[in-house]
């Protein structure tokens, strides 16, 4: 298998998978994130719209899907079955369904299963300089209105395109 993109492992840095967490990624394709989320979480959980991305996402990860460390579903997260249990990460790399004209349905899926202190990381690709603004705006005022707030906002210089990872909290009462 190729190595993972420079995005790639940079996301994975940002979100800093500890062991015993669930991770849940929304939009896994070929699950090169899963992997590298797996050598630390406890947990992870690939979902992708696309059946032949997760058949890839499966084949690359078969060891660990085989262990029960990992899970790979095809649907779209409204429809996915995440089960009954939280997850501490949600994270997702260039997935406009968290801050698109739709995003309201995605933020309400992640909210209702994300841990009482979990965390949310969209990570997208900078393609022009300032565009992540209206991405942050979006995703914050989304993510305020289900109760969790603005972490940080990460800027990686990712080869062949910048990235930035918004963090939001929920922030347990």
């Amino acid at each position: 298998m190729p190595p993972a993109s420079e995005r790639l492992t940079w996301t994975a840095g940002v979100v800093a998978a500890r062991p015993g967490e669930r991770v849940l990624e929304v939009g896994c394709g070929h699950g090169v994130l899963v992997a590298l989320l797996a050598e630390r979480a406890g947990q992870v959980l690939g979902v992708d719209r696309s059946a032949t991305m997760i058949a890839a996402a499966g084949r690359r990860n078969r060891p660990a899907v085989e262990a029960g460390r990992v899970g790979v579903q095809a649907a779209a997260l409204r429809d996915a079955h995440l089960g009954a249990e939280p997850f501490d990460v949600v994270v997702s790399v260039n997935v406009r369904a968290f801050w698109d004209a739709d995003a309201a349905t995605t933020w309400d899926v992640v909210s209702r299963v994300l841990a009482p202190d979990g965390r949310v990381v969209v990570a997208f690709s900078l393609m022009t300089p300032g565009a992540d603004a209206p991405v942050v705006d979006a995703v914050g005022r989304l993510a305020a209105a289900r109760g969790l707030r603005l972490n940080a906002v990460h800027h990686g210089r990712t080869a062949p395109i910048p990235s930035v990872a918004i963090e939001v909290r929920r922030l347990s009462s």
